[in-house]
C-alpha cells in the first residue's frame, strides 16, 4: 500500500522518527517505513597509511568519512584565488579534452596537447602549494600555451573537414 492509498475518510495520520502511522475510525492502523540511502564514495588508503587512518579515528572519536569531510569543508573554505583559478584551468582542459575525446572527427594529436596541459595544470598547482611561486607561474603559462594551442587546432581541423566537404559536394 502506498501513502496515496490510505483511507481518509474519518482517519488521522502522524509521523514519528521517519515512520508514518495511519488510522481511520474504522480500526484500520498502517505503518509505513522511509529508507534513506546515504551516497558511497570509496577512499582508498594506501597501507602505509592505514596506522594514521586507524589512530585519527581513535583519538578523535569520529568516524573517518566525517573527519574527512570536515578537512574538505576546511580546504574548501581557504583556498586562495591563485589556488582557485589553478584549479579552475585544470578542470577546464579535463572538460575540453573529454569533449575533444568524444569527437570523432578531431585528429588524436589534440588529445596529446590537452593531455600536456593537463601535467602542466598540475605541476602548477602542485608548485603553488609548496610555494614555489615562480615555478607554479611557469607551469601555468605552460598549460595555458598547451590548452590555447589544442584549441586552435580542434577550430583549424572543423574548418578544414568543412572545407573538404564543400570540394567533396562540388566534384
Amino acid at each position: 500500500m502506498t501513502l496515496s492509498s490510505i483511507p481518509r475518510r474519518g482517519g488521522t495520520s502522524q509521523e514519528v522518527h521517519g515512520h508514518r502511522k495511519a488510522s481511520t475510525s474504522l480500526g484500520y492502523t498502517c505503518t509505513y517505513t522511509y529508507t534513506w540511502y546515504m551516497p558511497n564514495k570509496t577512499l582508498y588508503v594506501k597501507d602505509a597509511d592505514v596506522p594514521l587512518f586507524e589512530q585519527a579515528q581513535e583519538q578523535l572519536g569520529d568516524s573517518i568519512s566525517s573527519i574527512f569531510a570536515e578537512f574538505l569543508r576546511d580546504r574548501m573554505a581557504n583556498l586562495t584565488p591563485e589556488e582557485g583559478r589553478l584549479i579552475a584551468l585544470l578542470n577546464q582542459i579535463r572538460e575540453n579534452r573529454e569533449t575533444a575525446k568524444k569527437d570523432r572527427a578531431l585528429p588524436t594529436f589534440i588529445d596529446s596537447q590537452f593531455a600536456e596541459a593537463e601535467v602542466y595544470a598540475d605541476k602548477a598547482i602542485k608548485s603553488f602549494q609548496r610555494g614555489q611561486i615562480r615555478k607554479a607561474k611557469v607551469f601555468f603559462y605552460a598549460a595555458n600555451t598547451y590548452r590555447d594551442k589544442a584549441e586552435r587546432d580542434i577550430k583549424d581541423a572543423k574548418e578544414l573537414g568543412e572545407k573538404m566537404a564543400q570540394m567533396l559536394k562540388a566534384s
